[in-house]
């Protein structure tokens, strides 16, 4: 399986009624298609965060050879993390076009891609395209999930879409078929049973997330605030505890610190 970007957007409903999106990004080791370059070393530069010198190391190995579809690839991951996703779009292309066997890898990543950019549409064709691909991707089918998902109880919205919601969960359930337990998906289907007023199917789900990880920050929150809404406060303020001493961002750790104060009538 080609390295592929992880975009683990997430809703979590809080007590003030909006809700939060979570990016992740993690990925596999990339395949050799060069004995003479060392992906190998440049893909641990990329997963120890050191990008702009993988950077420099991918443009001059492109330069020298602009067919090399992997260095393609490899600086469409590295130009990601950086933040210009224009560029790295167009390496991700440019790897597909060089070899079209990475169909299934390129659409993934296009489809996190568009949907950074605030492009859902762009971002279900994608994901459709990788699925048409490769359909055993769990990721793939959380992705899309979550895509859906987001859609379905857009900001400001007084009900959640019904058929979106199916569709999210249709896409999570494929995902735990293929890779049964995968807490991301686990955690996608406690948020539509919270979207759908179904607390202790929640927490259950979360439960069990939390005792696969128990610093998953996205499970916390969404435990944290599934106990609060079914009267359990002692639980949703150790749960919420939990959370915040996993150093959410700011944001996060404002509501989580809002929840506390209203379960302790402060």
């Amino acid at each position: 399986m080609r390295n592929r970007l992880i975009l683990g957007i997430l809703i979590v409903v809080v007590l003030a009624g909006g809700v939060y999106a979570v990016v992740r990004l993690s990925g596999k080791a990339p395949v050799v298609e060069n004995a003479t370059v060392d992906f190998a070393a440049i893909q641990s530069e990329i997963d120890a965060g050191d990008f702009e010198s993988a950077r420099t190391k991918l443009e001059a190995i492109i330069a020298a050879d602009e067919t090399n579809a992997e260095a393609h690839f490899s600086l469409g991951l590295t130009l990601f993390n950086l933040g210009d996703y224009t560029a790295a779009g167009e390496h991700f292309t440019r790897s597909l076009q060089l070899d079209p066997e990475r169909a299934a890898a390129v659409h993934h990543n296009l489809g996190v891609l568009a949907y950074q950019s605030g492009d859902m549409a762009t971002a279900e064709s994608e994901f459709g395209l990788a699925l048409d691909a490769d359909p055993s991707d769990a990721d793939t089918h959380y992705q899309l999930g979550a895509t859906y998902l987001i859609q379905a109880y857009p900001m400001g919205a007084v009900e959640p879409d019904t058929a979106l919601l199916q569709k999210a969960q249709s896409e999570f359930e494929h995902a735990l078929e293929i890779a049964p337990d995968k807490p991301e998906a686990l955690v996608g289907l406690a948020n539509i049973d919270m979207l759908r007023g179904e607390m202790e199917q929640a927490i259950g789900r979360l439960e069990q997330v939390i005792a696969q990880d128990p610093a998953m920050r996205e499970a916390l929150f969404a435990l944290g605030r599934s106990y609060a809404a079914v009267g359990r406060a002692e639980e949703a303020r150790a749960t919420l505890r939990q959370f915040l001493d996993t150093a959410p961002p700011a944001m996060w750790a404002e509501q989580a610190q809002q929840m506390l104060a209203e379960l302790s009538g402060d």
